[in-house]
């Protein structure tokens, strides 16, 4: 069924290029003409074929240039531009048409030789003048200025018209250009009118270009389009070059951290490693089955983390149904679209190059405590609970020594050639560890560091008349801060983009993008999990030895495990191919056409190599959980092809009543095979392959494909910029339902008011300059669910059943299981959004303020079947039955402002925040581990604590009165968690663990990040830039479960992480040199905030269920970036002849500001080691220029 459905994507797809090139011979024979301007002739001699109708003059003169070799010049502001004019003839003299310009449009008409100049005249003087001589050339030479202020332009692109012959100015706006007599100089530059000026008999040109309004208007990129901001009716955010250039983020993901409202990140147990993806979400969660944004790159689908930051012009961030909606199934949960930069047509090339070196630091390293106080707290906890001290009087002897560098007392205890002191013989033959060691080390320091990263880019642009390009290369090398292993990250972009213009009407643009990266991960215990080394790292005892009596490394270090363990290799390579096309047939109608590939190669190698442990003996022996050695490679390739072809059609009418209206198809076929092998028994761990691998190979494979087609449409109207209506429509199709679900039609519509062009508002202009109301409302679908759950799968599997089936065999028996169950009905989650904003701008826009606010409804969520008799035999398919709905605000604030034409300065601020309530889930007993209706997104449930059991008589008074059985059954003691029975029934406990009977439990936080917020600010002065960028969150509560040492402290004796900030347990006896924190009655501290510790996890962990005592709080206020910059001076850089030369020092993750403990990052809190275990942002100081030449 998926093989025809993709047969019929692949023949509509041919037929649709088949119809595009048939339509461009076809406009190619429509639109081309034989009557050719021939050099000599006068125009009485050359004939047309016009069939004009009220056309303007421009329409009329670029007829007559598509017709001839013929190229104007005029000075349209000069002419009567709502004169109309209408021809209908197969063939006219050129005189004649130019006669009748000349009378209908009181011109003064010139030809002279291929140049026709146009100058408004007086009745007397209008006509035409020919004039035919032998052309000579001349050198014109001039000085080009601003309109705006007078200061001269420099890079302005001269050409003459009609030929690719041309120059630019320098940096005092001067020029100087041979040319013929008779040719027309242009001059362009952006955001400036290009003007047109006739050579003739001039050899000085002074040209002054005027601002271009239009052309200043700010533009955002849309779905399969533009449009001024001013006429958006959507939720669309812009994050532009300036925001992110220079950055040192690896990745555009982490980039994007504090840009935008509604924007919130997540990390995975990888954390900020090197290379790191950060998970993003538009508006918070979308689904329950999860949802991410869809990503564009130049109108194509794309991973942004595996693009070259440093190539993007901007991004547009579309965040509701409307602005979305044109994308259909892959978008219900927002757009990314990402412009990448391009070259400009009539442009002198320009290299540039911009380079910077990074030093990287740990940010939030928790700081552990020295041996001898970690060595007492632990045998105070020990002695509660009931494992003893876990050290001895005599090991806490030899740490004081050592730390007091007495090594004449610890030589009694170990080997005469001994040179380190850190640890002694045991009686196996073994060095002593753990609890048998005498070092003091903190393990975060030894194991972390500083790093050099460094990044380079190197890009050409520029352009003809006719042809523009833009070429790029980067290279990005991160190194980790791990002391030990190889800890690296390093990727290849190449991106080229050129772009032609075939005929005056059809343009063609190549774009080819090139990808190319590699992680090293040390593996640590026969994981390459980069978490995994935080967590074996935070529970190595200080006391552990680096080294023993002979120098060597010691195993329980961990340090062999990284150095020499093996590593995980991950290399990536994607390649893109995008074609498009552009033709313009007729005025206002537009026809678009592009297909792109991607191939990407995943290779993944993981060695797990035998390290080996020294002996007091001097021998070797391999460690035990690192034997056998063995090799995994796997290998995944994935091949993705789509293509649009889509056409639009804008009209104006009487310059009031503005329309455009689009339609078109998009078709995806994405296809993946993926081998995944593994051998044991490295012979030669200098040669890392399978073929030195002697054991039996295992190897699972598999294949997936997925496709989508749609049908898309959109109509906009707007009334003299005023009343704004806009309205789109998708019909989707998707391989991953059955045939009769695979269907889905998602429309969307809204409407702005621009009040600030009404009438009645001119009066309010100067401080309310503009004003905008808009709303929105949407459906989309989302297909983005896990494939092939229309097929009933038939599991293979295999097992040792050789002792039934006693048939000699070597190998174990092949067999299948029982099929899957599946559902007939199936299909799209629905996703509806509903949006309500104002944007308005005070004080000629110097303060700017948006605010939406919005519902977004998830409907038909994939959710659990009706309960079936337990004598089903299979497990049960999903069902479309729960929805999820999601309400929130956004809010943006900026001000910006220049004084004196000196000092621009800028301050933006934003603030989101959303709530997600499951308002529809199949849980008929309401169980409290499951969805239930009425559910927040985050809630956490948990007892009420108001305090410690402060004496023993308390203990007894409380426990006499209260059931708390249900909590622990064991011995309650003065420095527990003391539960409130908040129910009041005589028993601390759940109930039944359900919506309806929750016993004491209670909501007491939300672990969703609230009032998420983001502050920039920048100013510029005299060549000198400094900017800034913060984000946080004002509101999370966070719970650790009790096996979180690094939140708790203590676990058992050797997992127990133990900072300064868990000494703030309960104590209610004197301590000594071998228990306790303090000596005598100092140790005592009953006031503590953390209850009494135990060593064993059943006592631990009878404190540490969820309460209101120990809710975390997880706000957090980040130094995102700061950044100081300098252009250096014109005078200066003239002397190099470069055109920009900046120097600059970026700051990344300077410091946090939170009450969360060190080593827990605030944003990357997840690990499914526990939490905190996974690696934090880096502090990151660089050092950078950018040159262009």
């Amino acid at each position: 069924m998926k093989n025809k459905l993709l047969r019929v994507i692949i023949m509509c797809s041919i037929y649709s290029m088949v119809g595009l090139v048939v339509q461009t011979m076809l406009l190619t024979v429509l639109l081309a003409s034989p009557n050719y301007a021939q050099k000599g002739k006068s125009v009485k001699e050359i004939y047309l074929t016009l069939r004009l109708k009220n056309a303007d003059l421009q329409t009329v003169i670029q007829e007559i240039e598509d017709q001839t070799d013929f190229y104007f010049s005029y000075d349209l502001k000069h002419l009567d531009s709502r004169r109309l004019f209408t021809f209908n003839s197969r063939k006219i003299s050129l005189n004649k048409v130019l006669q009748e310009l000349a009378k209908q449009g009181s011109l003064n008409i010139r030809r002279i030789n291929n140049a026709i100049d146009l100058k408004k005249a007086s009745e007397r003087n209008r006509g035409l003048e020919e004039i035919m001589t032998p052309v000579q050339d001349v050198v014109v030479s001039g000085k080009v200025t601003s309109g705006e202020n007078g200061e001269p332009l420099p890079g302005v692109s001269i050409l003459q018209k009609g030929t690719t012959k041309g120059t630019s100015t320098d940096f005092e706006g001067r020029y100087s250009l041979r040319v013929p007599e008779d040719a027309i100089l242009q001059f362009s530059f952006i955001g400036y009118q290009t003007k047109e000026v006739t050579v003739g008999n001039q050899t000085t040109i002074n040209v002054v270009l005027p601002l271009d309004m239009a052309e200043l208007e700010e533009v955002v990129v849309v779905g399969y389009g533009v449009q001024k901001k001013e006429n958006l009716t959507g939720a669309v955010e812009v994050i532009s070059n300036e925001q992110i250039e220079n950055r040192q983020s690896p990745t555009v993901s982490q980039l994007l951290q504090g840009q935008s409202p509604g924007l919130t990140f997540s990390v995975n147990n990888n954390g900020f490693q090197p290379g790191a993806n950060v998970g993003i979400d538009i508006r918070g969660i979308g689904s329950l089955n999860g949802g991410e944004p869809y990503v564009i790159i130049d109108g194509i689908p794309g991973d942004m983390n595996r693009l070259n930051p440093e190539d993007i012009e901007s991004i547009s961030v579309l965040k509701d149904a409307a602005a979305s909606a044109i994308y259909g199934a892959r978008a219900p949960f927002g757009v990314i679209l990402i412009t990448t930069k391009s070259g400009t047509a009539n442009q002198k090339i320009t290299a540039t190059y911009s380079g910077s070196v990074s030093f990287a630091s740990p940010q939030r390293l928790p700081e552990m405590l020295d041996s001898h106080t970690h060595a007492r707290v632990l045998n105070e906890a020990g002695v509660h609970g009931r494992g003893g001290q876990p050290y001895s009087n005599e090991v806490i002897d030899r740490i004081v020594a050592y730390q007091e560098g007495d090594f004449d007392y610890l030589k009694q205890f170990t080997v005469p050639d001994a040179i380190y002191y850190e640890t002694m013989p045991r009686p196996n033959g073994t060095w002593g560890f753990n609890q048998n060691g005498n070092a003091n080390y903190d393990w975060f320091d030894e194991y972390y560091g500083n790093a050099l990263n460094q990044k380079h880019n190197l890009s050409f642009q520029g352009g003809g008349q006719k042809t523009s390009f833009y070429f790029s290369a980067g290279y990005l090398g991160q190194e980790g801060v791990l002391n030990y292993g190889t800890d690296t990250y390093e990727r290849v972009n190449v991106m080229g983009k050129v772009k032609t213009k075939i005929t005056d009407w059809w343009d063609f643009s190549y774009q080819p993008r090139f990808m190319k990266s590699n992680r090293v991960i040390p593996n640590m215990d026969k994981q390459g999990s980069y978490d995994l080394i935080f967590h074996q790292i935070a529970r190595t005892m200080p006391s552990n030895a680096k080294y023993d009596g002979y120098g060597n490394i010691m195993i329980q270090s961990k340090i062999p495990w990284v150095d020499n363990g093996g590593t995980d290799n991950i290399e990536v390579t994607e390649n893109w191919q995008t074609f498009s096309t552009e033709l313009r047939p007729l005025k206002g109608w537009k026809v678009n056409a592009d297909f792109a590939y991607k191939s990407v190669d995943y290779f993944r190698s993981d060695q797990e190599l035998t390290v080996y442990d020294h002996l007091v003996d001097k021998s070797t022996i391999p460690s035990g959980n690192t034997v056998p050695s063995n090799i995994q490679q796997y290998h995944q390739s994935n091949s993705y092809w789509t293509s649009n072809i889509y056409s639009s059609y804008s009209l104006t009418i009487k310059e009031q009543h503005n329309f455009m209206l689009l339609g078109g198809m998009q078709f995806e076929v994405n296809k993946g095979r993926s081998l995944d092998v593994i051998k044991n028994n490295i012979l030669v761990q200098d040669v890392l392959s399978l073929q030195t691998a002697t054991g039996e190979p295992a190897a699972t494979e598999s294949l997936s494909h997925w496709a989508t087609q749609g049908f898309f449409g959109r109509f906009t109207y707007d009334f003299k910029g005023k009343y704004l209506v806009e309205a789109n429509v998708r019909r989707d199709g998707t391989s991953r339902f059955r045939e009769g679900n695979r269907w889905g039609f998602f429309p969307s519509f809204s409407v702005g008011w621009n009040v600030h062009e009404e009438p009645f508002w001119k009066g309010l202009n100067k401080i309310v300059n503009t004003l905008k109301f808009r709303g929105s409302w949407g459906e989309l679908g989302n297909q983005n669910v896990t494939a092939y759950q229309d097929l009933a799968l038939i599991p293979l599997r295999s097992s040792a059943l050789n002792w039934i089936f006693d048939y000699g065999q070597t190998r174990p028996v092949g067999y299948t299981g029982t099929p899957s169950l599946v559902s007939p009905d199936l299909t799209w989650e629905t996703v509806s959004t509903k949006n309500v904003g104002i944007d308005a701008g005070f004080f000629k826009n110097k303060l700017k303020v948006n605010f939406d606010v919005f519902e977004r409804e998830t409907s038909n969520m994939i959710g659990p079947s009706e309960a079936q008799p337990g004598v089903l035999g299979a497990s049960l398919p999903q069902a479309n039955n729960a929805t999820l709905r999601t309400r929130g605000w956004e809010l943006a604030v900026r001000w910006s402002q220049t004084l004196n034409n000196q000092l621009t300065y800028y301050i933006t601020t934003s603030l989101y925040d959303s709530r997600a309530v499951v308002t529809k889930y199949l849980n008929p007993t309401g169980t409290l581990s499951s969805w239930y209706e009425g559910r927040e997104q985050g809630e956490i449930w948990g007892y009420t604590v108001n305090d410690l059991y402060r004496s023993q008589e308390e203990v007894d008074a409380y426990t006499e009165e209260m059931d708390l059985t249900a909590i622990w059954g064991g011995t309650w003691r003065p420095g527990d968690v003391k539960y409130e029975d908040t129910n009041g029934d005589g028993a601390v406990n759940n109930g039944s663990y359900t919506v309806d009977d929750h016993g004491d439990l209670s909501i007491i936080g939300n672990s969703t990040p609230h009032y998420q917020y983001g502050i920039s600010a920048g100013v510029n002065f005299k060549g000198f830039d400094f900017s800034m960028l913060w984000q946080g969150t004002a509101k999370r509560d966070l719970y650790f479960n009790g096996d979180q040492n690094m939140y708790w402290g203590f676990r058992t004796w050797n997992q127990s992480s133990l900072f300064p900030e868990h000494l703030d347990y309960y104590r209610d006896q004197e301590g000594d040199k071998y228990i306790g924190v303090a000596m005598g009655a100092d140790n005592l501290n009953t006031d503590a905030f953390w209850p009494r510790p135990y060593i064993h996890n059943g006592e631990n962990n009878k404190n540490r269920i969820a309460s209101t005592r120990y809710l975390a709080n997880g706000a957090y206020l980040r130094l995102q970036n700061v950044q100081l910059g300098y252009n250096l001076p014109e005078t200066f850089l003239n002397k190099l002849s470069l055109q920009k030369l900046r120097v600059y020092a970026s700051g990344e993750n300077l410091f946090t500001i939170t009450k969360l403990p060190k080593g827990i990052d605030p944003v990357a809190i997840n690990s499914t080691r526990g939490v905190g275990k996974t690696y934090g942002a880096d502090r990151i100081i660089s050092l950078g220029l950018t040159v262009t030449y």
